[in-house]
């Protein structure tokens, strides 16, 4: 986690939705695996987004990111206890068997009406070095908060706490560490 001190306004997902949002792939992670520990908090958000004005975005980077997590949470279990690389570089298509799943979501993410795919630019990775140097983020997130910033949009929907050092944004959360971090504050 970032070091600089706290300066994102952090809110639960109970707030008054925001004009726009970036969607993190912690967030899309969370809503298409229902394993996962904040399934139901981040269904209940995609819910009230879907029904919003709120116009979403996502990256191509975002979701890139949400396939290989997905891949290494269904290989861990389906193969327990050996992990995912091992199981991968001995048999690459074990991945074969979980394209239709990762197909369904992302089916469902583009079926959302009021959401739109974002790409890198070549302005991108100059931008996510100066995010890096100003508020120690690694170059995943850091890439997040350049497209955010690219397209004006200071909201993002994410359980990652890293975000929280970023000034002028907004984080929409249900991760009670990061909740309890702007309590605090």
């Amino acid at each position: 986690m970032a070091t600089n001190n706290l300066t994102a306004m952090i809110l639960d997902f109970y707030a008054s939705l925001p004009p726009t949002i970036y969607w993190d792939a912690s967030f899309i992670i969370n809503f298409s695996h229902a394993d996962n520990p904040f399934y139901s908090e981040c269904t209940e958000f995609l819910a009230r987004l879907e029904s919003s004005d709120t116009q979403c975005f996502v990256s191509a980077l975002a979701l890139d990111e949400v396939w290989f997590v997905l891949l290494q949470l269904f290989v861990a279990r389906d193969y327990a206890p050996r992990k995912f690389w091992k199981v991968y570089e001995q048999e690459p298509a074990v991945i074969l068997a979980y394209l239709d799943q990762i197909e369904k979501i992302t089916a469902k993410i583009y079926a959302v009406p009021q959401l739109r795919v974002l790409g890198v630019t070549p302005r991108s990775p100059l931008l996510a070095l100066e995010n890096m140097r100003q508020f120690h983020l690694l170059p995943r997130d850091a890439m997040h908060l350049a497209i955010m910033r690219q397209h004006q949009i200071p909201a993002i929907a994410t359980l990652d706490a890293d975000f929280q050092s970023v000034e002028s944004i907004t984080i929409f959360t249900c991760n009670p560490n990061l909740l309890n971090a702007s309590a605090q504050a």
